[in-house]
């Protein structure tokens, strides 16, 4: 189609049976349009062919219709799955992503939020590695930031509450009579390693359980590698940063015949896909990671409608208990490979 015959909001309006001004709110998501009405317009606009001229609209509003993302491991599922609800609701609202992997390196991610400002309306910062100077000068930057598993000032916050995650496995570990508890820790990096720490340490004082740590990593290698380690210790069960160094830590027990949970138990954070499927399934913690990303865009919305920033939303997580956590048992001895 020529530009002479490109199909205008007019044109859908008069076919729809409605105004102009109701087309543009139900094409660009907007709430007060009710549902019928937006079904109705997009189906039409779908029929006549109709496109938004994005470079009119970033024209009329002065930004890019562009949110620029930043994660820092894009093979872990669940940053796809925060993804994938960011750029659904994202998407419903006229917005494209822009997406940068930093490859848990703080300088690149730094690199990518000063490149990604220049092509982008809002900048989303997921499980931010930047150091604190760093998220100083990325919230300096004349765009809105939402930062999602970080809490900061003066952005938007969306988070997993991480105190409540690390009190229920731990009292899981627990009630199943765990009286010395390893954690296998996350990237230095992490502010969400950060909080599962103190968190894990203060219930462990209040619980009266001894609580050991030690380095790990965020990948499945990490996981495997840390498996000697895990087995010399004197804990009887065994949490992980997330689901990745899970699984790669019980691949290492499998591999070197240690019965889990018979042994050592084993649970862990974000129950990815994956976790379902480990042998044995790993216990972890539910949470609704595609929900992150919807919330992050709400946050965005309202800054980039002129009004404050919103209070951090907060996501509860759930305690799915598969066969990899069990009773307590005394280890009768400390392996050594």
């Amino acid at each position: 189609m020529s530009v002479a015959e490109r199909v205008r909001l007019i044109d859908v309006a008069r076919e729809a049976g409605t105004s102009v001004s109701t087309v543009s709110r139900a094409l660009n998501g907007s709430d007060l349009i009710s549902p019928e009405v937006v079904a109705h317009v997009r189906a039409v606009a779908g029929e006549l062919g109709y496109r938004a001229d994005r470079r009119a609209q970033e024209f009329k509003l002065g930004r890019p219709l562009t949110v620029g993302v930043t994660v820092p491991d894009l093979t872990n599922p669940f940053f796809s799955e925060v993804l994938k609800g960011l750029a659904a609701a994202a998407r419903a609202g006229g917005y494209r992503l822009l997406i940068g992997e930093s490859g848990e390196d703080p300088a690149e991610e730094l690199r990518l939020v000063e490149e990604l400002v220049d092509h982008s309306g809002a900048l989303v910062l997921c499980s931010s590695r930047l150091t604190r100077a760093g998220l100083e000068k990325a919230l300096a930057l004349p765009v809105p930031v939402v930062c999602i598993n970080r809490t900061v000032k003066n952005a938007g916050v969306v988070a997993i509450d991480y105190r409540a995650a690390s009190r229920l496995l731990l009292e899981h570990l627990t009630g199943l009579g765990h009286r010395r508890v390893l954690y296998v820790g996350g990237p230095a990096t992490s502010w969400s390693d950060g909080e599962r720490r103190r968190t894990l340490r203060r219930t462990a004082r209040s619980l009266d359980v001894t609580l050991d740590e030690i380095e790990g990593g965020w990948a499945g290698h990490h996981g495997y590698d840390a498996g000697p380690t895990v087995l010399r210790s004197r804990a009887t069960a065994v949490i992980t940063f997330n689901d990745l160094v899970g699984v790669g830590l019980l691949s290492w027990l499998l591999d070197n015949d240690v019965d889990v949970p018979a042994e050592l138990s084993v649970a862990s954070y974000d129950d990815i896909p994956i976790a379902a499927y480990a042998r044995p399934p790993l216990t972890s913690l539910r949470n609704e990671r595609a929900k992150l990303g919807e919330l992050a865009w709400r946050q965005l919305t309202a800054r980039l409608a002129g009004d404050d920033w919103p209070g951090p939303d907060l996501l509860a997580p759930e305690l799915v208990v598969r066969a990899s956590t069990g009773p307590a048992r005394r280890r009768a001895r400390i392996r050594t490979t």
